[in-house]
C-alpha cells in the first residue's frame, strides 16, 4: 500500500515538473512552482514512510527466522532426548528378559551418548524409507550413484547386500547409491 502511494506521489511530482516547464506566464510559473514544492514535500514524506515500513519488514523477517531456528533446535533436542529415552527403555526391557529387541526395529548397539556427541542415529531397517539431509556435495562416479548438493533433503533406504558405507537414495525421479558419510538421517 505504501509503495503504491509513493508511486502516486512520484507521478504527481513529475506532473508538477512538467507544468512548470510548460508555464508561459510568470503567474502560471509561480503557481506551478508552488505546486512543485508541495508535491516534492509530499513525495519526500511518503518516501520516508515507505522506507520505515520496508525496514520494519526486514527486521520482522529476521526475527521470524531467528524464532524458527530456535524452534527447530528445541524440536531437535526433544526428539534426541526421546530417542535416548527409548534406547534406554529398550535396554531395560531387554535386560529383564521380557523383551528381545528386533533387528528390524532399526536400532543397533548405539549407546545413549552417541547422539549427544554429534554422531548420527543408526540407519533405518532394510527397505524402510527415511529422509536425510545432505552434508556435503558429492559427484557421482558412475551411473549407479547419485550426485548430491549440500543441504538438500533426499529419501534414503538400505537394500540387502549393500556395503555398509553406501545407502540407496532418491531425489525426485533420480535414484542411485550414495556414501553414508555424506548424509545425516533426519529424525
Amino acid at each position: 500500500k505504501e509503495r503504491k502511494l509513493l508511486t502516486v506521489k512520484r507521478l504527481d511530482l513529475d506532473a508538477c515538473k512538467s507544468r512548470l516547464k510548460k508555464a508561459n506566464t510568470t503567474e502560471k510559473a509561480q503557481a506551478a512552482d508552488n505546486d512543485l514544492r508541495a508535491a516534492q514535500s509530499e513525495f519526500d514524506r511518503q518516501h520516508e514512510i515507505t522506507k520505515l515500513m520496508l525496514d520494519g519488514v526486514g527486521s520482522t523477517h529476521t526475527n521470524q527466522l531467528r524464532n524458527l531456528g530456535e524452534f527447530v533446535e528445541a524440536q531437535l533436542k526433544y526428539y534426541l532426548t526421546s530417542y535416548r529415552e527409548l534406547i534406554e527403555l529398550q535396554k531395560q526391557l531387554a535386560s529383564s528378559g521380557a523383551f528381545a529387541p528386533s533387528t528390524a526395529a532399526g536400532t543397533n548397539s548405539a549407546s545413549n551418548d552417541d547422539i549427544g556427541n554429534g554422531e548420527k542415529p543408526p540407519l533405518m531397517a532394510s527397505n524402510v524409507a527415511s529422509r536425510a539431509k545432505v552434508l556435503y556435495d558429492y559427484d557421482a562416479a558412475n551411473s549407479s550413484e547419485l550426485s548430491l548438493l549440500a543441504d538438500e533433503i533426499i529419501t534414503v533406504y538400505t537394500e540387502s547386500g549393500m556395503d555398509d558405507d553406501w545407502i540407496m537414495a532418491e531425489r525426485g525421479n533420480q535414484r542411485g547409491k550414495v556414501p553414508t558419510t555424506y548424509i545425516q538421517i533426519l529424525p
